[in-house]
Formats: C-alpha cells, structure tokens, sequence
C-alpha cells in the first residue's frame, strides 16, 4: 500500500520550489509511532530545503488503528472541490486501505469511515476512542490559554500571572508546556520554543509545584549518582554474587532498584533471576515474601526497559522502511529530522551490514544511499557553527582551517569556542583523543580570532 504522495510545494518563505512526500493513510497498526506525530503536530511539515523554513502542508486524511476498528476520514475544507471530488477522493483513499489489508482481517467498519468535518475534530474522534473525555480534553485546552497568556505579556508580569493561574499550573501544565516547547521547535518555530522554555524554567523556579518537581527531579539524579558511584567502585572485578548482594540490599529502597535496573540491565537476566528463586525456595516466612516482592518488581522494571528499548527500535526499523521505500529519499529524510537519531543510524548500519553478509547489492545500495542522504541532510540541518567545525575538522590542511576561520569565526564570537570546548569534552569522554586534540588545535587558532569563550 502507497501510504504517501510525492508532490511539488511552493516555499512561502522564499519562493523556492521542490519536491516533497505527503502522508495520508496513518495506519495506526502498521505505524505505530505515526499517531504521535500526527497528534502533536509533526506530520506533513516539510522544510524547505533551500531556506529551512517549515512548510505546513493541508491534505486529506485517513486515519486507521485496527485495535479499536477506527476508520476516521478528514478532507480539508480549502481544498474546495466539489462534493462528487470529495466522495471519489475519500472512496480511493478507502480502497488503497482496504486493498492493503488481508481478506480475513476485513470488518465492516472498513467499509464507511467517519468523516471529521475538522482537524480538531479528527483529534477529537481520536482521543474519544483512547478513552479521554470531553472534560478531560477541555482541560488540556485551558491550560494551553494560560500558556498563551503567559507569552502574550511582558515577562515582568508572568508573578501576577502566577497568582492569577495558579490553579492551572500543576504537574501536568509543566508536562503540557514541555511538550509544546519540543513540537515547536520540531516544526522550525524557534523562538516560540525558546520563549516557552524560558517560561517553563522560571515557573519551574517562581511556582511551588516547580520547586517541588525540581526537587524530586534532583533527589532521583542523586540517587542515580550514589548507585553508579557505587557499581563503579565495585570495578570489573564484580562478581554475580556481588551483584546479587547489592540487589538484595537495595529490596526495600525502589528508588535505587530502579537506578540498578537502568544502569544494568544486562546483568538482570536468566541467570540472575533463576539464582534469585534459588534463593526463594529456600527462604520461608517474611523473607521468602520479602524476595517474592523483589523479584516481582524486578520483573517489571525490566519488562518496561525492554518495552522502551523495543518501541524505539521499532519506530527506528519503520522509518527506515519508509524512507527506503520512497521514490524521492531526500523528501522523506527531510520530513522525519526528529526521528534520526542514534538508534535510527544504528539499525541503518545494521541493514548494510547485513545486506553485504547475504550477498544482496540491491539493498546495500539502498541503504547506503539512504544513509549518504541522512548524513548530508543532518549536516545542513546543523546550527552554522556545528557546519564550520565539521568544515575545518575535515580541512585538508591547517592553511585551509585558518582561511576558513578567518572567514567565518568573528561572526560566531566566543560561542564558537564554547560549543569546540564542549565537543572535545565529549570526544575525551568517549575516549576519542585523536579527535580532541584535533578540535583542541582548531579552538586555540579560532581563539586567536575571537577570543577564549567563558
């Protein structure tokens, strides 16, 4: 099944014309991460590529999740084509779905989707089906007005605010106002991002929810520390019995379980829990329950780990199909930034991998492309600065960065030397010291240029 159009979009920015691929059947079970990205905003928005502006592109929907047999339909109201047009568009959209589905898995809710007149509305239908109520959801919409009267004063104002509002801002306000900082900065709105983060950390500070959060946020990291300072002072001589000792230590603390189950999870296997109900059956009274308990909420700590780990993993492989299955590749990596990250290049290496062991050129050079694609659009998506150390890190000599440097450095003043300080921090970090001192010898000539930083 065709989940996607390739089309031509004019840039109302800059008037630029290009190609981009639009999506229009989310089959919510074939993707799963495709709902969030439609429920917050994500989907369609395409960014220019020749000034980066984020085109916003209206199209018909349809909307598919099998677990709820839901078929919701939403043609937008600006296209303003005629009532046979909509009927036809809605009956091809059906039939591409339908077609794409085997014949046992058939319903007949398949065979009339529900039509939302709006966008709002198809969201309604949506969150309705997930089980949240119309007073929950008005909800949700009158804290995002207060979020909205917050950025439409001054911030010398925000204090009264904050009294005016106070009911509003609960944890679920900061929860919401995140989220929406995130989803505008992944649709290009950039300053509206920075101002809801500035507003995020100064109620963060100014509000008694936030300093209670804060806190809590705090004492979690310290706990974090206090178990890896413990695990690391165990060293690589650490046995399983070791292990296990500090496991039944931490039994009744579910703070440091949790650090111990994030920070190793590899050790909390099959081994590790059939010693523990070694230790069960030959335990009786409170201590045997005591262990049961342990090893209950072991067991689902690290089934919820591997349950993240394995989502992600899957979003990764899914964007990768789609990606690689697209006519235009450079559309497709452009319409989905916010999902190339670390676990994405890691599956993408792990496909060309394996396509050279099998022998299959075909799909190497696929994923090869891919790739190239991804590299090359992550390396223009990067902030100017990231651009010009990726430049002279790559400079074919010192002459050559010093040009460059020359050229481009005062614009960026002591910033540039930060963000090079940060980079070698984190190249000695992963025990990279040819890089860093690479990155070293280009700071201290950019410092030259435009002094040392902070």
């Amino acid at each position: 099944m065709n989940q996607v159009i390739r089309t031509t979009l004019n840039c109302p920015h800059c008037g630029h014309r290009f190609s981009a691929i639009i999506e229009q059947i989310l089959d919510v079970g074939r993707n799963p991460q495709i709902k969030a990205r439609f429920l917050s905003g994500r989907l369609n928005m395409v960014p220019c590529p020749n000034c980066g502006q984020i085109v916003g592109v209206s199209a018909p929907l349809l909307y598919h999740d099998p677990a709820k047999e839901l078929l919701l339909i939403h043609v937008p109201m600006e296209l303003n084509i005629s009532p046979l047009e909509r009927e036809n568009l809605i009956g091809d959209l059906t039939r591409r779905l339908t077609d794409s589905i085997p014949q046992e898995k058939r319903r007949a809710y398949l065979l009339q989707p529900r039509q939302a007149l709006t966008l709002p509305g198809l969201i309604d239908m949506i969150l309705e089906a997930d089980g949240i109520t119309q007073e929950m959801r008005e909800a949700q919409r009158e804290k995002l007005r207060v979020i909205e009267m917050f950025l439409q004063v001054n911030p010398d104002q925000w204090e009264r605010l904050v009294q005016e509002q106070n009911k509003h801002i609960d944890s679920e306000f900061f929860e919401l106002l995140l989220a929406t900082a995130e989803n505008a900065a992944a649709t290009g709105k950039n300053v509206m991002s920075e101002s809801l983060l500035y507003l995020y950390e100064y109620l963060m500070e100014h509000t008694t929810v936030g300093q209670e959060m804060l806190a809590a946020v705090q004492a979690q990291q310290q706990t974090v520390q206090e178990v890896a300072e413990r695990l690391q002072a165990m060293g690589e001589k650490m046995t399983r019995d070791d292990f296990m000792a500090l496991v039944l230590e931490y039994a009744g603390d579910d703070e440091r379980l949790q650090a111990v189950a994030g920070l190793m999870r590899p050790a909390l296997d099959y081994t590790f829990f059939q010693e523990l109900t070694r230790r069960i059956e030959r335990a009786s009274g409170t201590e045997r329950e005591r262990l049961e308990h342990l090893r209950a909420r072991l067991a689902e700590l690290t089934a919820a780990i591997d349950e993240q780990t394995q989502a992600v993993l899957q979003r990764a492989v899914q964007t990768l199909r789609t990606i690689a299955s697209s006519e235009d590749v450079d559309a497709a990596v452009r319409s989905r930034l916010d999902q190339l990250d670390e676990t994405f290049l890691a599956v993408l290496q792990a496909n060309i991998q394996a396509a050279q062991q099998a022998g299959d050129t075909r799909s190497a050079e696929r994923f090869q492309l891919v790739l190239d694609r991804v590299l090359a659009v992550m390396r223009d998506s990067a902030p100017p600065q990231i651009r010009l150390i990726n430049d002279l890190v790559n400079a074919e000599s010192d002459e050559e960065a010093r040009q460059l440097l020359a050229e481009q450095a005062p614009a960026f003043g002591p910033e540039l030397i930060e963000i090079m300080d940060a980079i070698q921090a984190d190249l000695n970090e992963h025990d990279q010291p040819d890089s860093a001192r690479r990155v070293r010898a280009l700071r201290d000539m950019a410092a030259q240029l435009v002094g040392p930083g902070r």
